[in-house]
């Protein structure tokens, strides 16, 4: 039995592989001026198509780096130890996101990652990355442009340290909407595919606060909700609530 057997990889013959060219996601992933040529390098990239189960680990805290992973399909969070040892969530990922580029400086995953529901990803081994971004300045943009999401996620997480409650809700609401938007689906309609738990880790909220805010986004009508199940009822509300954080002077930490 090979390793990547044991961690859940499935090696494929070249004809089995997974196409970009066919992707359901393709747009998320690959350059937004990608020719014939950007796909055939991208299809030549990926070593493994792995699946994860839910709650199934994809890469833990401190494992050496190889690999970056480009999301088929499915949700993932990654997390690592706050202050107190407890683990703190730091993101969502989504089908076209890549995962493990914080582990690019230091050579190991600064985070753990484990899927919410069972998902897919692409392994794409960085050494390959990097000789295809010398060949493909198309490619070189699309990973640069990942990177700079990437730090744009990490400045807003620190943005919401100077939001009450209400605000970090309402801007992971309106921030789940565009991304699932950017995807094609419904940016009004769409699931929680994390816990209230996570939510609440990733916001800095208690559970019970978390359960309490989404009942009265509801009950202000701003929200229709059932379980996980939710839908965007007054958009330009949740807006302003953004709006009035955005004015407020920083608070000295």
């Amino acid at each position: 039995m090979t390793d990547s057997t044991l961690h859940g990889c499935i090696p494929l013959p070249v004809s089995l592989r997974p196409s970009c060219s066919s992707c359901a996601v393709r747009d998320a992933c690959l350059p937004a001026a990608a020719g014939a040529r950007e796909r055939t390098l991208l299809d030549g990239l990926i070593a493994y198509r792995r699946r994860v189960a839910r709650e199934e680990v994809l890469f833990r805290q401190g494992e050496a780096f190889a690999m970056i992973y480009a999301v088929r399909f499915g949700h993932i969070k990654s997390s690592r130890p706050d202050h107190r040892g407890h683990p703190h969530v730091t993101a969502f990922h989504m089908a076209g996101d890549l995962i493990g580029l914080d582990a690019i400086h230091s050579g190991r995953h600064a985070c753990t990652a484990v899927a919410l529901e069972d998902s897919e990803v692409c392994e794409i081994p960085y050494s390959r990355l990097q000789d295809a971004m010398h060949e493909s300045l198309a490619l070189m943009q699309r990973f640069q442009h990942a990177l700079s999401y990437e730090i744009g996620r990490e400045q807003s997480v620190l943005l919401q340290t100077n939001m009450n409650g209400t605000e970090r809700l309402a801007s992971l609401l309106l921030n789940l909407s565009a991304r699932y938007a950017e995807l094609g689906y419904s940016g009004s309609r769409f699931q929680l595919r994390m816990s209230r738990a996570d939510m609440g880790d990733y916001l800095g909220l208690t559970i019970e606060t978390i359960s309490r805010l989404l009942g009265r986004f509801r009950d202000e009508g701003w929200i229709k909700l059932d379980k996980r199940d939710i839908e965007l009822l007054d958009r330009g509300h949740l807006q302003s609530l953004l709006a009035s954080a955005a004015g407020r002077p920083l608070v000295d930490q």
